[in-house]
């Protein structure tokens, strides 16, 4: 993503259909984190991708997706990551971080860590995640968060739906998209295509992002959605943005 000219992080690479991923990048004027390996992911996908979107990120039929049933309220404290991710913190995942920052492609770390936030709302992941790239975007919000200070957050992403809809409903990946230009973001958005024989094409276009954004010294931002059921993650859809790339085992960093 780019601004306009008016001016648990983890490496995997993740393609799922009805989901899809977008680079913002700015050519302005004016925590848990973790590690996936995106070796065999590819045919794991053509086999039996799934989709959680109409339940979690389409019409809500009444139900608040922020709520939770009192049988699992505080249910959950930092869920034990599948094996197959290794935590960004273990000494697996600080040798990935210095082998990719040597290798030059963890550009985009250093401009979202400056900006990193998690999130208020469990339905906030995409404003979070929208909100982290605008900062780092250095797109002025033209208009306050509190006191004298102008900032992005949560609250304040508003445009054509506000974060109360988001709490209640979740947020789409088009509607992500529409929220990122809306605030001032130029974005190049590309969803996983419905037919499995153009899933190739699409990870293919997939990783020549990942590499080119995450040895990027401009300010860009690379943003995925996926969907955290076909990781064994605790969850359905989610938003992060990417903070760089191991090329050896094929590993996106996600924040």
């Amino acid at each position: 993503m780019r601004p306009l000219r008016r001016s648990s992080c983890c490496f995997q690479l993740i393609c799922t259909r009805h989901r899809g991923f977008c680079v913002a990048t700015a050519t302005s004027a004016a925590s848990t984190r973790h590690v996936i390996p995106l070796n065999g992911l590819d045919a794991k996908l053509l086999r039996s991708p799934r989709d959680v979107g109409l339940t979690y990120f389409g019409k809500a039929a009444g139900a608040d997706l922020g709520a939770v049933t009192p049988g699992h309220a505080g249910q959950y404290y930092q869920r034990v990551l599948p094996a197959a991710q290794v935590p960004f913190a273990s000494t697996e995942g600080r040798k990935l971080f210095k082998k990719a920052l040597q290798a030059g492609t963890m550009e985009s770390f250093f401009f979202l860590a400056e900006q990193f936030r998690t999130q208020d709302e469990p339905t906030f992941c995409g404003l979070t995640t929208l909100a982290m790239v605008l900062n780092s975007l250095r797109i002025d919000p033209m208009r306050t968060w509190k006191g004298a200070w102008r900032w992005y957050n949560e609250q304040n992403l508003a445009c054509c739906f506000g974060p109360e809809r988001v709490r209640a409903e979740g947020l789409s990946f088009d509607m992500f998209c529409s929220l990122a230009r809306c605030n001032g973001a130029e974005v190049v958005a590309r969803g996983a295509p419905m037919a499995s024989e153009d899933i190739a094409a699409f990870i293919a276009d997939f990783r020549g992002a990942v590499r080119t954004v995450s040895r990027s010294c401009d300010r860009e931002c690379l943003v995925v959605c996926y969907t955290r059921e076909v990781l064994g993650q605790t969850g359905a859809g989610h938003f992060s943005p990417i903070g760089g790339y191991d090329e050896e085992t094929d590993s996106i960093l996600i924040m």
